[in-house]
């Protein structure tokens, strides 16, 4: 019989940076951006074989290993003195020195159980429990960290950021930051704090709300889907069109589960037709404005467009491409003007709207696709796996690289009557593997 897997929590406690914040940068303004998105922490667990290969006792390389860690976390604050703030109304953070939260734990299974056969459920007792919105604003830690520490000796680090300071480019330069002071490699990882107020600057009507989106938080079904390189050659040469010859990666894996996700709401509802539907896909603007910004930018440099399907549109990958592409082409010619605090109140009235619309399916998309977390070598190696710890809504599809960097993991949710009609998709189970093991 298996072993129940068990946490046990070793340590809670704050970390701060190793060298106070001078007075200068002691206020870090919000950016528009900022402002707009959603109070959410963003979960991601990344796992590690080992931390030291050495015979000595377990619980004596894990309370090294979690020494080191809670050090190394101090001296990257320094570098990242928002990330140890607190947020001041929806205009501030207070670079205060408060810290980050770091938890230590041990699990009584070997990492491998997890990673044969994961399990989102389990996965979500490595993260920090006060994740996500379930902090009070004024008071929430900007950080917070899970070490994880198996009993083979593995190592899980749980990583929650808050969405008001970072997007998955920061969150994945925060980690290669720590991960390179940690290892002591004597690379100087580079980082560029920008002033992104110029380019956005805040509005004071939102200084008393946390976001103007509307982002409800659900307990929905989540299932894994992993496109392996071979399948997503095959998946890209059956979407090419005369429209979009050459698709990529991730336009074929969205479309395909767009597709699927739509056809499983029909069969569920028992409709015979259709409903309107809507994707909105996130969208990194660091290389789409004009100059470019450093890819090391911190901050949010990311906004979101919607792709729309009518009911009387025949639903088809070649034409769910074309619409993408057409999409991400019209947001890349305009994308200064969507960014302005008129066109940005549209679009968030109209993404409620949608949202709260029972006749009008939507859906949202992330992808961290190429950016460089299975790079984050603490001084043990590179992760065997990395994923996102929970995904916080319905209807969202979450997509990253699988290790080798060529095939895509997704992560959907939906609701659990609607996921079973996924599942057993031969179009979509023609391409992905339903939960394969991890290793």
């Amino acid at each position: 019989m298996d072993k129940e897997i068990k946490v046990e929590v070793i340590r809670k406690e704050p970390v701060k940076p190793s060298t106070p914040t001078p007075n200068h940068l002691r206020s870090y303004r919000f950016s528009l951006l900022d402002q707009i998105l959603p109070v959410y922490h963003t979960p991601v667990v990344l796992f590690y074989s080992s931390s030291n290969p050495s015979t000595d006792e377990p619980h004596t390389i894990a309370s090294q290993t979690s020494q080191l860690l809670r050090k190394s976390l101090s001296q990257t604050l320094t570098k990242f003195p928002q990330i140890a703030g607190r947020i001041r109304e929806n205009l501030s953070v207070e670079c205060n020195d408060e810290g980050a939260d770091f938890i230590e734990t041990r699990i009584n299974i070997p990492l491998s159980k997890i990673l044969k056969k994961p399990d989102p459920e389990t996965i979500k007792l490595l993260i920090p429990k006060s994740n996500a919105t379930k902090y009070e604003v004024a008071t929430a830690c900007m950080l917070a960290v899970q070490a994880n520490f198996f009993e083979c000796g593995g190592i899980a680090i749980g990583v929650c950021l808050s969405h008001k300071l970072a997007d998955a480019s920061t969150i994945s330069t925060f980690i290669n930051s720590w991960a390179e002071t940690t290892s002591e490699s004597g690379n100087e990882f580079e980082i560029s704090q920008l002033d992104v107020l110029s380019l956005f600057p805040p509005h004071d009507s939102l200084a008393s709300r946390p976001s103007p989106y509307e982002f409800v938080l659900e307990e929905p079904a989540v299932t894994r889907l992993v496109f392996y390189a071979s399948r997503i050659a095959a998946l890209k040469s059956k979407v090419a069109g005369a429209i979009v010859k050459n698709p990529t990666r991730v336009e074929a894996v969205i479309a395909l589960i767009w597709k699927c996700a739509m056809e499983a709401k029909r069969s569920s509802s028992g409709r015979d037709h259709h409903c309107p539907s809507v994707m909105y896909e996130a969208v990194n603007i660091r290389k789409r404005l004009v100059p470019n910004l450093p890819e090391k930018s911190i901050g949010n440099l990311v906004w979101n467009y919607a792709v729309k399907i009518e009911p009387e549109n025949e639903i088809e990958l070649q034409g769910l491409v074309s619409l993408h592409r057409k999409a991400i082409g019209d947001f890349t010619e305009s994308c200064e003007e969507r960014l302005t605090w008129e066109a940005t109140c549209r679009h968030t009235s109209e993404m409620n709207d949608f949202i709260k619309s029972g006749d009008i399916e939507t859906y949202m998309s992330s992808s961290w696709c190429r950016f460089p977390f299975y790079e984050a070598n603490f001084g043990w190696g590179k992760p065997l796996w990395v994923c996102t710890g929970s995904v916080p809504t319905k209807n969202f599809v979450f997509l990253i690289d699988t290790k080798d960097g060529d095939g895509i993991e997704a992560w959907l949710s939906l609701s659990a009557e609607e996921m079973t009609f996924v599942e057993r998709n031969q179009e979509l189970l023609a391409f992905a593997s339903l939960n394969p093991s991890a290793i």
